[in-house]
């Protein structure tokens, strides 16, 4: 028995306006990956331009910081004299002898420093588009190759300025852009019950060049000498309130440096990096039956770049203004698993599994940069020392998966829907939990040469709670819950082809 040919030629053109809807939304850095699809189509060639449109509205709220580090990074960040002498970052001893010796003040002081929170809620995630071009060419005889640009990994948060959460990260974002060569090799497999059966060997390469940026308020924020800090906890309220003359110490011996709490420093890195995938496909044309497993190899990035610290008002010849930082890091191996087949006349179902390595991202250090001592925010003479900045994303593995259906309607046009379950990579820190999403969509068929597909989805941010803990950047040391949050999403294809 066979089906239509109508099942074949719609349904796979929806399979991919499905993943485009939803694939986009998964954990990780994952924005749909290398998508390879159109390497399926039969045409003798194919053009194929498409963009996805994702707007997650994650919001968090009770954002917290611990009250001990914001006393902490006071007194590390070299805002208190007293007894005569400074007390700075530079000289961690005096820190923790002047405490010893000063328990009265210590306990004041310590006792006394609000935690920095906001008091409104953070929209912390942005939305973002994720374009996709393709050519599709046979090459000769069972052969054809696909030459692809997309940009397959990237992040987007903005935090705002003045709040708990901005001495992580004001705004963050990672960029990828990918320039791939695949190709497939297809031979003949034999006959089976339902028709003629084959099979393909799939190969490919890409280049990646990938895009890191991260604005932080105040240097305050990093540990020096294994004390832990925070931004933005002044010492006036300590001076006016009385706190340090009922500790026995002078309003007058209590004083503030320029700390400049209110400026931003900005870190940019960029480097590139080749994967390779490979894969194997099972297909029964007559049914659209098709089985494929392919394995995309990981991305090893060592990333350059600079700190720059003239937004805290460090002059442009300071030999502190612009620092050279760097960091090793990786965009790690995946596997998908793609099933589809023709169950009814004009009818297609399928299902697509991905499991993406993303546990092998936990903490990224960030080599090479200075704290606010070395960039003269501190007393004159305080020694420069290495900060601790860290990109802590504690991931574990993403797991997603896809089902749906695919339904010929009329001559020139088909639909589709499915449902999308993505693992949420975050563990003790951060917001991606499992994400739940319903789409679909509608292809219109113009003749033999030209496709449009309209795609949108919509979809559930589960919630829960950013704990903080586990990661190497003192900075990140702060907490926050959240709801379960609304995304949603579009996306638009067309493509050219010629039989």
């Amino acid at each position: 028995m066979g089906f239509n040919t109508n099942t074949k030629i719609s349904a796979v053109g929806l399979i991919a306006g499905s993943l485009l809807s939803t694939s986009a939304l998964a954990g990780g850095f994952d924005r749909g990956g290398v998508n390879t699809d159109q390497l399926f189509d039969n045409e003798r060639f194919s053009a194929t331009a498409s963009v996805t449109y994702i707007n997650p509205q994650r919001e968090q709220k009770n954002i917290r910081r611990s009250a001990n580090n914001a006393a902490s990074s006071i007194l590390a960040g070299g805002v208190f004299v007293a007894s005569g002498g400074t007390v700075n970052v530079g000289n961690p001893a005096a820190v923790q002898g002047f405490l010893a010796a000063n328990p009265a003040a210590a306990a004041a002081i310590l006792g006394n420093v609000p935690a920095p929170q906001t008091g409104a809620s953070v929209d912390a995630n942005a939305d973002y588009w994720v374009p996709r071009f393709g050519y599709n060419q046979s090459l000769a005889d069972g052969v054809n190759c696909l030459f692809s640009y997309s940009e397959p990994f990237g992040a987007d948060q903005n935090n705002g300025a003045n709040n708990a959460l901005s001495a992580s990260s004001v705004n963050f974002s990672i960029d990828t852009r990918d320039y791939g060569a695949t190709c497939k090799y297809t031979m003949a497999a034999g006959e089976t019950s339902v028709g003629a059966s084959q099979i393909s060997l799939i190969g490919g390469l890409s280049y990646q060049e990938l895009d890191g940026f991260l604005r932080r308020q105040s240097f305050f924020d990093f540990a020096a000498a294994g004390i832990p800090s925070l931004v933005g906890v002044p010492l006036e309220p300590i001076v006016e309130g009385g706190v340090a003359a009922a500790a026995g110490i002078p309003a007058a011996a209590v004083q503030t440096t320029v700390t400049n709490t209110a400026g931003f420093g900005t870190f940019d890195v960029n480097g590139d990096a080749v994967g390779w995938r490979a894969g194997l496909a099972y297909e029964i044309p007559a049914i659209a039956l098709r089985a494929a497993i392919i394995y995309h190899s990981s991305y090893d990035y060592d990333l350059t770049g600079v700190q720059n610290n003239t937004g805290f008002g460090v002059a442009a010849n300071n030999p502190n203004a612009l620092v050279p930082i760097s960091a090793t890091t990786e965009i790690p191996q995946a596997l998908e698993i793609k099933l589809q087949s023709g169950i009814s006349e004009g009818t297609l179902a399928f299902a697509n599994f991905k499991w993406q390595d993303w546990s092998k991202i936990q903490s990224v250090p960030i080599v090479g940069g200075v704290t606010a001592t070395a960039v003269g925010l501190t007393p004159a003479g305080a020694a420069a020392l290495p900060t601790t900045l860290a990109f802590d994303a504690l991931y574990s593995d993403g797991y997603t998966v896809n089902v749906g259906v695919g339904q010929v309607l009329t001559e020139n046009v088909s639909g589709f829907a499915a449902v999308t379950w993505d693992r949420g990579t975050s563990t003790t820190i951060g917001s991606q939990t499992d994400t739940w999403t319903l789409s679909g969509g509608f292809r219109y068929k113009e003749g033999e040469n030209f496709e449009l597909n309209l795609g949108g989805a919509v979809g559930i941010l589960t919630g829960g709670f950013s704990a903080g803990t586990g990661g190497l950047d003192q900075a990140n040391l702060v907490s926050y819950t959240f709801d379960d949050d609304l995304l949603l999403a579009a996306s638009a294809s067309v493509k050219w082809k010629l039989n």
